[in-house]
């Protein structure tokens, strides 16, 4: 793999992590992108707190591991955002 090639890998990773608001909620790229594919409604929720019980529900019900990551990274950024405020 050449230089040119690692650069664009690196800027397409820092696309995919770059931060949205949707509704009330800050989401990745990357994540809203794994909740489109599990058909996750992210867009009605009114805080993270009820995304992660509702993506508790589904992940619950069978082993999704991208939508347990998804989670987990979710769960993290609002403890770091709301304890940093």
């Amino acid at each position: 793999m050449d230089y040119e090639e690692i650069e664009k890998e690196e800027l397409e990773t820092l696309k995919e992590n770059e931060l949205e608001k949707v509704g009330n909620i800050y989401l990745t790229k990357y994540q809203k992108k794994v909740l489109d594919e599990y058909h996750v409604p992210y867009e009605k929720v009114s805080n993270t707190k009820e995304l992660l019980f509702l993506l508790s529900d589904i992940v619950d019900d069978r082993e999704y591991d991208e939508l347990e990551e998804v989670a987990r990274q979710i769960d993290e950024f609002s403890y770091y955002h709301e304890t940093l405020q």
